[in-house]
């Protein structure tokens, strides 16, 4: 790999890290003395949502702006005018090397390869060949999470390109894990989410297959996976099967966030029912998030008899 390129990304890293230091503060600063939201999380969730968009912007600036130290041209030009194997071998570089990730404008350029298939057969080798779990990783002195950096590239790319060619193989793999770390099933979540018409089918048939197991490890993710897609693309099939995740999850926690993250009110009858028939066995976990999911879709609580008594001490206070 060409040492320019090497020393043009390392400067590209360092300006983007400064950049997102300036943008937190500046934000944190504007955010003081606000009508303050409902939590300390939710303060933290804005500030990193304004910090991430405002440095998005700063950092596609500087990817297209003229470098003397690479004779005049932008980073993007300079991608752009790669041949497929230096194009690759940088965004390997790229993503286990650079502290903000592969710089969008190598994702693009990438993405619009003159060669699709090449591009896709490429993407596909690096999902597979990567490790998916520490005890897969082949060489001792890497670090994994810096390591599936390469397959979260691929998935970007594949995004970019709107090729969903890989999801059921994907979901095959994810599935015949008994658990994975969070890192991984949000990467995948990604490529996933982002092709709704045909990766909605594939989560519910692989939901429906573990009724019988109590939907347990992966099948959590999933779930999640199906409910962040539903808040953008509702759908009557998409409302049953979190419903029924609700009935047979053996954690039913997480059938409950997504229902509630989801957005649909009927969800609050089938809670209050469950409430009401499982007074006697009910954790103090799921009775409270149920409780916040059906003040979070609109549902009346004064009606619901709390076996714990802390929400009626609250409300009689």
């Amino acid at each position: 790999m060409r040492e320019e390129i090497v020393s043009a990304l390392k400067r590209y890293d360092e300006l983007s890290k400064l950049i997102l230091e300036q943008t937190i503060d500046q934000y944190s600063d504007e955010l003081e003395g606000r009508a303050a939201p409902d939590s300390e999380e939710d303060i933290e969730q804005r500030l990193q949502a304004m910090a991430a968009e405002a440095t998005d912007n700063a950092t596609s600036e500087l990817e297209n702006e003229p470098d003397e130290k690479l004779g005049g041209k932008s980073l993007r030009s300079v991608f752009e005018e790669m041949g497929f194997d230096e194009l690759a071998e940088t965004m390997e570089y790229a993503a286990l090397n650079l502290d903000r990730g592969v710089p969008q404008s190598l994702t693009e350029s990438m993405a619009t390869w003159s060669d699709r298939e090449r591009v896709i057969e490429y993407c596909g080798n690096v999902i597979g060949d990567a490790a998916w779990t520490e005890e897969e990783l082949k060489d001792e002195d890497s670090v994994f999470e810096i390591e599936f950096q390469k397959v979260r590239a691929a998935l970007d790319v594949l995004c970019k390109m709107e090729e969903p060619v890989y999801i059921k193989a994907i979901l095959d793999r994810f599935m015949s894990y008994p658990k994975v770390r969070d890192f991984v099933a949000e990467s995948i979540s990604e490529y996933i989410e982002a092709f709704p018409q045909v990766s909605v089918p594939m989560l519910i048939e692989e939901l429906e297959m573990h009724t019988e197991d109590g939907m347990t490890g992966p099948c959590e993710d999933l779930v999640i996976m199906l409910a962040a897609i539903g808040k953008e693309y509702k759908s009557d099939e998409i409302y049953d099967e979190l419903r029924r995740a609700f009935r047979f999850m053996e954690n039913k926690l997480y059938a409950v966030i997504c229902l509630a993250d989801y957005g649909d009110d009927r969800a609050v009858k089938m809670f209050k029912n469950y409430i009401n028939r499982n007074q006697d066995n009910i954790s103090r976990e799921l009775f409270y998030e149920m409780m916040s999911a059906i003040q979070k879709l609109g549902g009346d609580i004064t009606d619901i008899n709390d076996p714990f008594g802390d929400f009626q001490k609250k409300y009689n206070k």
